[in-house]
């Protein structure tokens, strides 16, 4: 890829592992998911060690919308979470 190429290229979806539902107030879990998703994206990205604060904070934005869209899922249908528990 050229350099004209990167800078042109925009935001890109970057295809990664779906987030495993956790409680925010798991701190070590948080931080460990972060970690994780941040390797998948240096990974992603051809192991280039220059861009880890950028792969960290992307992995942090990722796994904590993730974690959102979760809640946002839970709180509009309480009873159908419920309910996938009780079936397992």
């Amino acid at each position: 890829m050229t350099k004209s190429q990167n800078r042109n290229s925009g935001r890109r979806e970057i295809p990664v592992k779906e987030v495993s539902e956790f409680s925010l107030g798991d701190d070590e879990s948080l931080r460990q998911r972060i970690d994780e998703k941040a390797h998948e994206i240096y990974e992603y990205r051809g192991c280039c060690h220059v861009r880890g604060l950028d792969d960290w904070l992307e992995a942090e934005r990722l796994v904590l919308s993730e974690i959102a869209l979760q809640a946002h899922a839970t709180a509009q249908n309480p009873r159908g979470r419920a309910r996938r528990s009780q079936k397992g």
